[in-house]
């Protein structure tokens, strides 16, 4: 659900705001979407594995009180930051600063959900929350100033993160430190794997800015949100899987990646066909740049669904240290290739360079996987 509402919020913001200040929005969105990664990695993966193992999910609670305070701990190091900055870079620290916890508020209540009181309960509020969010950034849209839009999104998903906490009992500062500190080996490998795809989606709009400027920061989330509806597909996926597990992940493999390739390349060649008034309804003033790459974007998108799928179905087939190290070696290929790309060939080259590493680990997965099996 956060994939679709981010499409409909991305595009509601993009026709309120100038280019460049869509980019500030891209980046804070960039750097809140770390929250997003790290809460499966605190709490949905360490929960899996307990109840592939038969293990009673005692800890929920524990897991989500030290994803919660981390965040708000990360939140004030960013909004120290913004209130010694100005201008559009203050803009995006303090969109960070409110959506770092409350994305994370909402997503660790997820996972907690799915393991203590049923994935179709999770998924429900986890839709509810994001679906409030969507709603008061159509408010602010039409009734607030442009920097106030930016920051509408945050400042909603935040109100309903807090809404959420109020309702729920366990969580304390006494069982994150439980968490930290007795189950470490649970979580920290994963922990680690994810920080380093976090540093690398952090990394993307930073060096594309350095070598293009804000207004093609806006193009690498206006690719995202164009091909939302494959990413809606491979996060859907991507969580049952992890949730439920599977029996038969060779064929689960197969009809998986092969039906999220098969609607990335429909959803790159609806992108292709649209008349340009249309798509640039979705994406506002990062039209132009996004047809340019949009082959580039397509034969990312398909690349990063095999991964994906191949990723997700090896948490459970090896140790959640093996695990950590997949991702920490997925993160340092695609930011080599990055690096490479942008420095030879600027924002083509970026996201080509993004491309061809997620071909690359998509391969990798797939071996990994057939070994396993």
């Amino acid at each position: 659900m956060s994939r679709l509402t981010s499409i409909v919020v991305f595009a509601l913001v993009a026709q309120r705001v100038d280019a460049s200040s869509l980019g500030a929005f891209s980046v804070a969105t960039v750097i809140s979407s770390a929250s997003l990664a790290l809460a499966p990695a605190l709490v949905g993966k360490p929960l899996a594995n307990l109840a592939a193992r038969g293990a009673p999910v005692l800890e929920a609670s524990q897991a989500q009180s030290a994803a919660v305070i981390g965040s708000v701990l990360a939140s004030t190091g960013l909004l120290v930051a913004a209130l010694a900055s100005e201008g559009l870079v203050r803009l995006t620290l303090l969109s960070a600063a409110i959506g770092v916890p409350a994305v994370m508020i909402v997503e660790s209540t997820f996972w907690r959900d799915v393991f203590t009181g049923g994935s179709r309960r999770a998924g429900g509020l986890l839709s509810a929350a994001y679906a409030v969010q969507a709603l008061g950034v159509v408010t602010a849209a039409l009734t607030l100033h442009s920097q106030a839009v930016v920051l509408s999104p945050f400042v909603t998903l935040l109100v309903v993160g807090v809404s959420i906490l109020l309702g729920r009992r366990g969580l304390s500062a006494k069982g994150a430190w439980v968490w930290v500190r007795d189950r470490r080996p649970s979580w920290l490998p994963y922990v680690l794997g994810v920080a380093a795809g976090v540093l690398l989606v952090q990394a993307i709009p930073v060096v594309i800015t350095a070598t293009a400027g804000f207004e093609s920061a806006s193009v690498y989330r206006a690719g995202e949100l164009a091909f939302g509806g494959t990413n809606l597909l491979i996060g859907i996926a991507t969580q049952n899987l992890l949730a439920r597990g599977t029996d038969r992940p060779r064929a689960t493999y197969v009809r998986f990646t092969a039906a999220l390739s098969v609607v990335a390349v429909l959803n790159g060649l609806v992108l292709a066909l649209v008349p340009d008034a249309w798509l640039r309804l979705l994406v506002g003033p990062a039209e132009p740049l996004l047809r340019e790459v949009l082959l580039i974007v397509t034969i990312q998108r398909c690349a990063l669904a095999v991964s994906s799928i191949g990723g997700v179905l090896l948490v459970t087939l090896v140790s959640p240290r093996r695990s950590g190290l997949l991702d920490v070696v997925a993160a340092s290929v695609s930011l080599l290739f990055l690096l490479i790309g942008s420095v030879l060939f600027g924002l083509r080259g970026a996201l080509g360079g993004l491309a061809g590493a997620e071909v690359l680990l998509s391969v990798m997965y797939f071996l990994l996987l057939r070994k396993k099996t």
